[in-house]
């Protein structure tokens, strides 16, 4: 059980790197409520598939081109198909607003 909640994810390349590989079920990776700017467009590596397939909701994704990619299609289709549910994309904000978000997390 690996569990990635509430966190800022600031100019990383991917956004998640667990191990593709079979869970099981009641025993799945979460990644949720997180906020990611990321430099490329893919969200990162997991287990998209099976009964215990990494949990991936609501999040918030940043990128250049206000489009990601997620278990090799667009969000929208990979939503579409019961995936990440509730998780939205757009384009880069500015620094201003990263910075205001980590005051924000850390109550500053």
């Amino acid at each position: 059980d690996n569990q990635h909640y509430d966190n800022i994810y600031a100019y990383v390349g991917q956004g998640i790197g667990f191990y593709d590989a079979p869970m099981l079920p009641g025993h799945e990776d979460y990644f949720t409520n997180n906020t990611l700017v990321l430099t490329g467009t893919n969200v990162g590596s997991f287990t998209c598939t099976g009964d215990g397939h990494t949990v991936v909701a609501y999040n918030s994704y940043y990128t250049s081109t206000g489009n990601v990619t997620e278990c090799g299609m667009a969000l929208a289709d990979w939503q579409a198909q019961g995936g990440d549910k509730g998780s939205v994309v757009a384009s880069y904000p500015t620094d201003d607003k990263i910075i205001g978000w980590a005051r924000a997390k850390l109550g500053f």
